[in-house]
């Protein structure tokens, strides 16, 4: 077996353009297979990529874009870390030049990482109307990481209300609400003091940033949940996806957020108990190794 792929890269990361031309002499491939930017690869990758792999050279921002073309395609990716933390990244620069060809040839495994997506209602855009159905509206956006609601306006709080599967949940006096995947747990949700899923958990988060008053603790929800955040005040809105795509929401717009159709497919090699070694030591915390203490 092996892979046909394409390369894509951040070249605003000093020596991502150098280690580009690296892997492209390594694999013999030619500059055809390369994306310049991420505009570039979304630009093209709409009328589909035609390889088996995409690789990534860049950080954890170079994959969220990639992956908002590849999901739908079906496209594994393969990570190169020349970020800060690298979660979703597989190898480090080092790895990459000493074990690439392998991740072209082996029978390795993919991960899949559920997706959420998200639309927008607009006020009184028939609702109150006998069979109004907001979720008939198509979908916006899809979201690998997370997708935020909040005000827009620095140091103003936003009115919003959740409803949970049509219930009634909670109004927030907030800064914004994130609703997260498991891949997003690590990221801005963790820094509102949610919790951290399993990569492979299809569960959605639901967290709160800076509550005035009320519920501010985050919730677990199960992968089938459907959410509606209203915006019920006169603060700007938004609706930000994965930290790159903004829209604007307006006093009275409903945000409807459930579990994509898509998943975000990574290629491995170390088995999925990897994942908390990786985990400890992007963090910080462990240099990823057990190290057994002495009885005493």
């Amino acid at each position: 077996m092996h892979r046909s792929v394409a390369i894509v890269s951040n070249p605003t990361i000093p020596g991502a353009p150098e280690l580009v031309e690296q892997i492209l002499r390594r694999l013999k491939l030619g500059s055809s297979s390369v994306y310049a930017s991420l505009a570039d690869l979304e630009g093209r990758g709409r009328e589909g990529l035609n390889v088996d792999l995409l690789i990534t050279v860049g950080g954890d921002g170079t994959i969220l874009h990639a992956a908002h073309v590849t999901a739908s395609q079906g496209i594994p990716i393969l990570g190169i870390n020349m970020g800060r933390l690298g979660f979703m990244t597989e190898l480090n620069i080092k790895d990459a030049l000493e074990n690439l060809e392998r991740y072209l040839t082996e029978e390795l495994w993919v991960e899949e990482r559920a997706m959420l997506q998200a639309r927008i209602a607009p006020a009184g855009a028939g609702q109150g109307e006998a069979g109004y159905n907001p979720w008939a509206t198509p979908p916006l956006c899809h979201a690998l990481n997370e997708a935020v609601v909040g005000s827009s306006a620095v140091a103003r709080l936003a009115t919003i209300r959740v409803f949970v599967d049509d219930a009634f949940l909670a109004e927030y006096r907030a800064d914004s609400v994130i609703v997260s995947t498991a891949t997003g747990s690590t990221g801005y949700a963790l820094s509102a003091g949610g919790p951290i899923l399993h990569p492979l958990s299809q569960d959605i988060l639901l967290n709160p940033v800076a509550v005035h008053l009320g519920l501010s603790s985050p919730l677990v929800l199960p992968p089938a949940t459907r959410i509606r955040l209203g915006v019920f005040s006169r603060v700007p809105a938004s609706l930000s996806v994965d930290g790159f795509i903004d829209l604007r929401v307006g006093e009275g717009d409903e945000v409807l957020i459930e579990a994509s159709p898509y998943k975000a497919r990574f290629l491995r090699s170390d088995p999925p108990s990897h994942y908390y070694a990786t985990l400890m030591r992007r963090l910080g915390l462990e240099d990823g190794e057990f190290k057994p203490r002495a009885l005493s």
